[in-house]
């Protein structure tokens, strides 16, 4: 269980984020959209415990959290094997081997970063994420600059990997289109300090994608209903 309840989130003397409470059962899928600034990063550094200077309380049932971020973040003088093995707890060189086998990449376990292309960086970053297991997984834009088919495919190895660990995971995106996709709850960021507008429940169950034209039609019905809401507007 993970119980987020922000009361007032300040940088300097300017309120950044206010009144943000939600909570998720564990297994639970949620996404967070918004506009660029409003604050998604910085809600993502709390609930991690990268901050703790907000008013209020977040609260979990373990503190295994796994991360990936933006850019796969890889330490260029280490192999794939070697960047994984820096942070998994379990020790079990089977299990990094096992990991990257999910994702096809068993081959480059010793290969360094500057011969991975872009989405293999990624997979590698993913598997990093999953090394120990977390009972949650916090994701940054994570498939940002990536080509859709490149993206769509790193898609389907994190629900792969959701489908066989069952974490919660929180998922910041600016793409709707993804967290409609991959998500069972969206949490929309607006107003001129930052708070939960809208929260939008999807037709899935457990870690399931939908397809194309099902994401087309609820993309739809939503920016029909509310059509600034990506600017942060209902």
């Amino acid at each position: 269980m993970l119980n987020i309840d922000i009361h007032s989130k300040k940088y300097a003397d300017r309120e950044l984020l206010q009144d943000i409470c939600f909570t998720l059962e564990p297994g639970t899928f949620l996404s967070i959209v918004g506009p660029s600034g409003c604050g998604k990063t910085s809600l993502l550094k709390l609930i991690a415990s990268l901050d703790d200077d907000f008013e209020g309380s977040i609260e979990m049932d373990s503190d295994s959290i796994g991360m990936m971020f933006q850019e796969p973040r890889l330490l260029p003088w280490l192999t794939v094997r070697e960047n994984i093995s820096v942070i998994d707890k379990i020790g079990d060189p089977e299990e990094i081997e096992n990991l990257l086998q999910m994702v096809g990449l068993k081959h480059t376990l010793e290969m360094y970063p500057k011969n991975l292309s872009g989405g293999m960086a990624r997979r590698v970053s993913l598997v990093r994420a999953f090394i120990n297991r977390p009972r949650l997984i916090l994701l940054d834009e994570p498939f940002v600059s990536l080509d859709k088919p490149t993206a769509r495919a790193l898609q389907n190895d994190l629900m792969l990997f959701c489908k066989s660990f069952n974490p919660t995971v929180i998922l910041v995106t600016h793409d709707l289109d993804e967290a409609i996709a991959l998500s069972q709850k969206i949490l929309f960021l607006g107003g001129q300090v930052t708070e939960e507008i809208m929260t939008h429940h999807n037709p899935t169950n457990g870690f399931e994608t939908l397809d194309p034209m099902q994401v087309q039609s609820i993309k739809e019905n939503i920016l029909s209903r509310h059509p600034h809401i990506l600017e942060g507007k209902l």
